[in-house]
């Protein structure tokens, strides 16, 4: 096992759990967040065998000074120079949630395509697969009203629709998320070797529970649906739940 190494400190915020891991869990956000919503999992996970890499991208949070991606092969590339080195060859999978999943799916694929190894497992959370396009799409370039109107299917942002002084702040960055997913077209190309864990709210209005099966389309691995309680933001709710799914599926990983 190569030595213990610490995730790129740029890119990451409440990294820990495992000091020696057997594997590392990257935490791919949400449009318009960041690595605060996974600042209890290293705690959580760490006893397992894991050590927890929440990644904190340009334009939110404590970096929300910086210019977001809007280019995913671009954020690809640098993650995996970021991140490549730091792993030095370690099992990692990868945890990402709504915009996070698509970032997963790209950044596990270009990984392959570089002759870098896969994750052994990916966890994609209330995330459509691009096979199951959302029928609003693209948003990112609607005039301010309607992007706003949008943004009501995603429970997370009643605060800023309640709160006009921060959704004024707040919006370029969300265009830009959205931007960052919609524009991408993804290749068509053999699919992944490693498994899929897909979750999702059985009440999420942006993600319904009929689309993700289809990201079965994306592994030879295979592929389980685990649904949970609550709406598109369930990461808070239903944390319990989601760690014990991420604990049992890394468990034979980290035994190993």
């Amino acid at each position: 096992m190569a030595d213990p190494v610490a995730p790129p400190p740029l890119w990451t915020r409440f990294a820990g759990g495992a000091a020696d891991p057997r594997v590392v869990l990257l935490c791919l956000p949400f449009a318009g967040g960041g690595a605060l919503a996974y600042r209890t999992w290293a705690r959580a996970l760490g006893p397992d065998g894991v050590a927890v890499w929440p990644v904190q991208l340009p334009g939110r949070e404590d970096r929300f000074e910086e210019d977001a991606y809007e280019d995913l092969p671009a954020l690809v590339s640098t993650l995996l120079a970021e991140f490549g080195p730091r792993l030095d060859g370690r099992p990692y999978a990868l945890f990402g949630h709504s915009m996070g999943g698509g970032i997963a799916l790209e950044l596990a694929r270009e990984a392959r395509r570089r002759g870098m190894p896969e994750p052994v497992r990916m966890f994609l959370s209330a995330s459509r697969p691009p096979n199951r396009p959302d029928p609003d799409a693209p948003r990112y370039d609607l005039p301010r009203d309607r992007f706003v109107e949008q943004l009501r299917k995603y429970d997370a942002t009643s605060v800023l629709l309640d709160r006009p002084d921060l959704l004024e702040v707040f919006l370029p960055k969300l265009r830009a998320d959205f931007a960052l997913v919609e524009r991408h077209r993804y290749r068509s190309e053999p699919p992944l070797a490693c498994p899929f864990t897909v979750l999702g709210g059985l009440d999420d209005g942006a993600v319904p529970p009929n689309v993700l099966p289809a990201w079965a389309d994306y592994t030879s691995g295979g592929t389980e649906v685990r649904l949970v309680g609550g709406p598109h933001f369930f990461l808070e709710s239903a944390r319990d739940v989601v760690l014990k799914v991420i604990r049992t599926r890394l468990e034979s990983v980290a035994a190993a």
